[in-house]
């Protein structure tokens, strides 16, 4: 049986070209150290002018991450770019994101571990291409460790959801935007979220479309640097990769 054919993106459109790297803060959560590789990524963004947080102390991952959305928006950044710690990246490939013109937009990594990738797809199955001949592709869920949202986003997600500013330690309070959720999507169980997929689902809630640009290359650095690849067969890296891929749940 043929696997159905993943939903088109958007049509591609000339896009102006994106606001001036200070414009985007850079948030990292740290938990204990940051990779290498992902600090000489780091470097060079802030080379190119990017403001760069690496924040530590936040054990409630939910927690921090409101915490840092609701401080970088009251600073008046107009992009947020989300870099997990373990994730070795390009420098380009934000400003990929960022010339993309979509206000919900990232990259896709695989689990460290199990032979999956970190995020959910829209249709029961889909064929994804990654690297050459790879493109924009609309998902249900993507996980934040390589993730571009516009303040546009967090401001449609407060509205709909009536999201509270609630007290903090700082003067900007925090507005739980990351807090998990539990929800019942199709038959079945309800499933309990994590912060990330939580926020997908609020943009979703609140009519917002969630991209990924599958030509990114990322690596997920645990015992050795996970890549496309590994989420579905042995190893081996290759500049195009083709993968189908059934969404759990």
């Amino acid at each position: 049986m043929a696997s159905p054919r993943i939903r088109a993106a958007e049509p591609r459109r000339p896009n102006p070209p994106p606001s001036a790297p200070n414009r985007c803060v850079v948030l990292v959560p740290v938990g204990r150290y940051i990779e290498p590789r992902c600090e000489e990524g780091l470097r060079r963004l802030e080379e190119r002018g990017y403001a760069v947080r690496r924040i530590t102390g936040h054990s409630d991952i939910a927690r921090g991450r409101s915490v840092m959305a609701t401080e970088a928006l009251a600073e008046g950044f107009e992009e947020l770019m989300w870099i997990d710690s373990d994730v070795v990246f390009e420098a380009d490939a934000v400003d990929r994101l960022r010339g993309s013109g979509l206000p919900f937009v990232g990259g896709i990594y695989p689990l460290k571990g199990p032979r999956r990738l970190a995020m959910t797809l829209l249709e029961p199955e889909a064929t994804l291409v990654f690297g050459q001949g790879g493109g924009l592709r609309e998902l249900r869920h993507l996980a934040t460790g390589f993730m571009l949202t516009h303040r546009s986003v967090y401001e449609t997600i407060q509205k709909h959801h009536q999201l509270p500013r609630c007290r903090g330690d700082r003067p900007a309070g925090i507005v739980p935007y990351f807090l998990s959720v539990i929800v019942k999507e199709g038959d079945g169980e309800p499933s309990y979220l994590s912060e990330d997929f939580s926020f997908c689902w609020r943009a979703r809630e609140a009519g917002i479309r969630i991209f990924a640009d599958t030509t990114i290359r990322l690596f997920h650095v645990g015992s050795y640097e996970y890549g496309w690849e590994d989420a579905g067969r042995e190893w081996r890296l290759d500049p195009s990769f083709q993968m189908t891929i059934k969404r759990r749940g």
